[in-house]
């Protein structure tokens, strides 16, 4: 059975500027290349012009075609999920709380974080404020009187 022979993106297609990320299927390809094709390290630099022989190497070692760490998790919110789910059933309770404005909530909920921040992952989970009405609305009755 023979090996097919390694699909990769055309020279044209490659425009890496140093310092950005290179695209998955050139990672993928410098892979197949190396690996399947068996093409030396030193004629891989020669074609994708603009890499260096260790920034090959290092495509070369990571399993995956992109990089990721098994140790990491994502970034940490000062407001968990469950934190600012406990905000919005605290806030939904009472007319008085729903009204109540962002600093005065950080400050009766003791909260270690920016008013900014807390509007900011409130919104994320999907809770958005309206303003209170000013005045009441007109009733029929009053409505009627005006105009006769």
């Amino acid at each position: 059975m023979a090996l097919k022979a390694p699909s990769t993106p055309p020279l044209d297609d490659w425009n890496y500027r140093k310092g950005f990320e290179i695209a998955t299927k050139h990672k993928e390809a410098i892979r197949q290349l190396h690996w399947f094709g068996k093409v030396p390290i030193c004629q891989l630099v020669r074609r994708y012009k603009g890499l260096e022989e260790r920034s090959i190497r290092k495509i070369l070692s990571y399993p995956y075609p992109e990089r990721r760490r098994s140790n990491r998790k994502g970034k940490t919110f000062l407001l968990s999920d469950q934190v600012v789910d406990e905000i919005i059933e605290y806030c939904s309770q009472r007319w008085e709380t729903r009204i109540m404005n962002w600093a005065k909530l950080r400050e009766e909920l003791s909260l270690g974080c920016s008013v900014d921040t807390l509007k900011r992952r409130m919104h994320r989970r999907g809770y958005y404020r309206c303003v209170a009405c000013q005045k009441p609305y007109l009733s029929l009755i009053q409505v009627t009187a005006r105009f006769l």
